[in-house]
């Protein structure tokens, strides 16, 4: 089987995606995932979050938002985890209410299956070397 990541026109190998982050936030926009940051005042023991909700068609809208105070190593493996929530287990976010799940700061040891060694895997091909790419999905609560 060909990898898509050998073409050279493959957006990965663009000189100018020169960090694992640039090169996931290209996978990101390239599959439609909104990513944007989530101030770090607004959450307290989070990294980020991963969700999915619906336009009017129906359609499904998935996005991860990372908090704006994590170093660039953290950011790519939150961006990596969330992207793989999103394509390898999208069920998880029906345990929450609202399809929005919060994305821990803790690194839990690295996975030998599901999301976070999915993430792993991306990271590597991103040229990062993470020590774990597995965190621990939450249910947030509301202030209401």
């Amino acid at each position: 089987m060909r990898d898509p990541a050998d073409d050279g026109d493959a957006p990965i190998n663009d000189p100018l995606l020169t960090t694992p982050t640039a090169r996931l936030m290209a996978l990101a926009m390239g599959t439609n995932v909104r990513v944007f940051d989530i101030p770090a005042a607004h959450s307290v023991g989070l990294a980020g979050l991963v969700g999915v909700s619906f336009d009017e068609a129906g359609e499904p809208l998935c996005s991860i938002g990372l908090t704006d105070d994590l170093d660039d190593d953290l950011r790519a493996d939150v961006l990596a985890f969330g992207l793989a929530v999103l394509v390898g287990t999208p069920e998880v976010l029906d345990e929450s209410p609202d399809g929005v799940l919060g994305i821990s700061r803790e690194r839990l040891p690295q996975a030998g299956n599901g999301p976070g060694n999915l993430a792993w895997h991306m990271l590597q091909t991103c040229g990062r070397e993470s020590p774990s790419a597995t965190f621990r999905l939450m249910i947030i609560q509301s202030d209401d």
